[in-house]
């Protein structure tokens, strides 16, 4: 008797279990459908303009223009001479909240990194990598 009991018990559940993994099934597939859907519309939504209006006074090189027609993702670097001088107020405003002693040889540290910046720096307009291939 308790062989028919199990075996019934064995068998709803297992007709239960078919059951709930065929709607979860059925439920992942519609899913997967539905996202594949969604990403395609919102590729085709998230074109840029091609049209670039610059509103302000300032002048741009090509390079800077093509920089800022691929997107928010790419951004056109502080200009060279106004980073070193930035650079270089923050640098010494730093040396001098350190002792007087020792002032002396950090400016000296500073004068050599900020000299070897300048010798090495070239201007790079992107912040992101442009993939040709």
């Amino acid at each position: 008797m308790w062989e028919h009991i199990q075996e019934y018990i064995y068998e709803q559940i297992s007709r239960l279990m078919d059951n709930l993994y065929y709607k979860l099934n059925k439920n992942l597939e519609a899913l997967k459908n539905e996202t594949r859907i969604k990403h395609n519309n919102n590729e085709s939504a998230s074109k840029f303009q091609s049209q670039l209006i610059n509103l302000t006074n300032m002048k741009f090189t090509r390079e800077q223009i093509q920089t800022l027609s691929l997107g928010p993702t790419y951004a056109i670097e502080q200009e060279t001479k106004q980073y070193i001088n930035e650079l270089i107020i923050d640098t010494e405003n730093a040396i001098r909240l350190l002792g007087p002693k020792i002032q002396n040889t950090y400016c000296y540290l500073a004068a050599k990194q900020i000299k070897h910046i300048l010798e090495t720096n070239r201007q790079n307009t992107l912040h992101k990598d442009i993939n040709t291939t």
